[in-house]
């Protein structure tokens, strides 16, 4: 296989090509640009975009910190350290749920280890290998929904939060991004500050009057953002493709109709031996097994098929 680069063509690299020549690099108003533009995907009111996803799963853990105190956070244990690394950085108690035969979010299992406490319930769903939604997902009406939508750009999930990342090989990419989406106002003017240092702008100076860090995307990512929205049509219907060649060789976990393919995913048992031949990426090492999360979780599924899951990309040339 011979891996896909995304193709820009004359008329978007003389847009990115006059931003550099601008110098206009850090904050500028392409971001602003590529936030509504991605309001359509989204779904949501209010999109701040950031410098990554995993500084989105940052500021929205620390919201809901300073909003409801410590949390109880269910997420899988099959997902990027980051968003659970966020929880736990906030004091959030964190707990890794079980994933279903689709290796997606298993309402059932969290149903079954939920906690009794007086703590706000959230639950984290990873939209794994691009899927729009989960079958199933199921919770008991009390909860706030975070959801980590890196693999997906177009989610039908329901949910409070919703956050979104731009690495390169994403389908929609930049040289690296991400995204809040909610339709919460207050929250989102929180994560407006926060992204910047918590500063406010006071005549030609300003003043710190939040918490706050360098998380904002900056005016060229955006811009190249920009030139991908307009391209995702048509990259989608590649990855399609793509997934409906390796679907005549291997027996593939569903994507749903509005699924943005990231990958395709099988079990089977000689995973490792094909992940190795052809430098493939093993996604993800089980979370709750690893040493900094320190759990004594059982996660009796995910435990049993983990060393069979095949990842195979969609955005190659097969």
């Amino acid at each position: 296989m011979k891996l896909f680069e995304t193709k820009i063509n004359k008329k978007d690299a003389k847009v990115i090509t006059e931003v550099i020549e601008s110098g206009l690099l850090g904050f500028g108003q392409n971001v602003l640009e590529f936030e509504k533009g991605f309001a359509p995907f989204s779904n949501k009111k209010y999109n701040v975009s950031t410098n990554s996803a995993s500084a989105a799963a940052f500021i929205i853990f620390s919201y809901l910190r300073e909003k409801y105190g410590v949390c109880d956070v269910y997420t899988t244990s099959l997902g990027f350290t980051s968003p659970a690394w966020a929880a736990k950085h906030f004091e959030h108690n964190l707990y890794f749920v079980d994933v279903q035969p689709d290796l997606q979010f298993c309402s059932l299992h969290y149903k079954n280890i939920r906690k009794t406490t007086k703590n706000t319930v959230v639950v984290m769903p990873v939209l794994y290998g691009g899927v729009s939604k989960i079958d199933g997902f199921e919770l008991v009406g009390d909860e706030i929904v975070v959801v980590d939508s890196a693999h997906c750009v177009t989610p039908t999930i329901s949910s409070d939060f919703i956050f979104f990342s731009f690495h390169p090989y994403k389908p929609i990419g930049t040289s690296d991004g991400g995204m809040i989406s909610t339709d919460d106002a207050a929250a989102s003017q929180y994560f407006l500050r926060y992204r910047n240092f918590g500063r406010k702008q006071q005549g030609n100076s300003y003043d710190i009057t939040h918490d706050g860090f360098k998380f904002y995307m900056n005016n060229l990512n955006a811009t190249i953002g920009l030139t991908q929205i307009k391209r995702y049509g048509d990259l989608l219907e590649r990855r399609k493709k793509n997934y409906e060649l390796l679907k005549a060789r291997f027996k593939l976990l569903g994507h749903d109709d509005n699924s943005s393919y990231y990958f395709a995913t099988t079990l089977l048992d000689e995973a490792n031996k094909i992940i190795e031949k052809n430098g493939f990426a093993r996604h993800y090492p089980m979370l709750h097994k690893a040493k900094y999360y320190e759990t004594q979780q059982r996660l009796p599924f995910l435990e049993s098929v983990h060393s069979k899951i095949l990842n195979l990309p969609l955005h190659c040339q097969l």
